[in-house]
């Protein structure tokens, strides 16, 4: 084989691995934001034409999208928009409150000045102005509090688990955030008491915030999960939805 031949077959590969990493992004985006809809089929052909790239990385795209469970993949009928179930919800959360767990506990051990006045800033700014895209920003300064944490950890590894739960809590907080016009009152609050209870370094305390604030969270999810799928008078919106015992174990840790 010519020598110059394999130079360019590797150059060549490496573009359509960026080019798919590209197109992944911007589906994971319009799949966490809403602007494709659980249950909606995507088809090679169609976003193909409509994004201006070959179908090779369109496929590697979605594959890769339904390897993190964001699209359900069927074959012969390619793929759809994974919905959100309350199963969901309770696997993520469960999930969450033990990673999340860890992750205040080292931080408590090493976060520096700069990683609480960053948690500061965050917890204290919301959304600028007032756009229809609110529900996604109050979701993404939620996220982007959150991740502020897992880096003052400083372990890679559980970051690396965060990194794949977090397109599915902000997609469920999005949703949330539609679906109940509420949210503007709750962000920030519990977040600024938590960065404070980090910087006394008391562990404890904010060990039990973390768990309270997560199982809000949960429930807030699991009732606007069941309003939605059996929709009822004013005075049962606020019922509460019990975890599955696997939920239920995590979020008493």
């Amino acid at each position: 084989m010519d020598p110059t031949d394999s130079d360019l077959a590797a150059v060549a590969a490496i573009d359509s691995r960026s080019l798919g990493d590209e197109v992944a992004d911007r589906l994971r985006e319009a799949i966490v934001t809403g602007a494709l809809s659980p249950g909606q089929r995507l088809r090679e052909a169609e976003l193909s034409a409509t994004m201006k790239v070959s179908r090779s990385p369109i496929r590697d795209a979605l594959s890769r999208l339904g390897s993190e469970r964001l699209l359900t993949l069927r074959p012969r009928h390619g793929a759809v928009v994974a919905s959100i179930a309350l199963r969901d919800i309770e696997e993520v959360y469960s999930l969450r409150v033990t990673l999340e767990g860890l992750a205040v506990r080292l931080a408590i051990e090493r976060a520096t000045a700069g990683d609480l006045a960053a948690m500061r800033e965050v917890a204290a700014r919301g959304p600028v102005g007032s756009t229809v895209h609110s529900e996604y920003q109050y979701a993404e300064l939620d996220i982007t509090f959150h991740d502020l944490i897992y880096r003052a950890a400083r372990h890679e590894r559980l970051y690396d688990s965060w990194v794949l739960l977090r397109p599915h809590i902000l997609r469920f907080l999005v949703w949330r955030n539609m679906a109940n016009p509420d949210f503007q009152y709750i962000y920030g609050s519990e977040h600024e008491q938590l960065v404070e209870t980090l910087a006394e370094g008391d562990l404890d305390r904010a060990q039990e915030m973390i768990a309270h604030h997560l199982e809000g969270a949960y429930q807030r999810l699991a009732d606007a999960y069941r309003h939605q799928e059996n929709p009822a008078p004013a005075h049962r919106g606020t019922e509460r939805v019990a975890p599955s015992s696997t939920a239920r174990a995590g979020l008493s840790s």
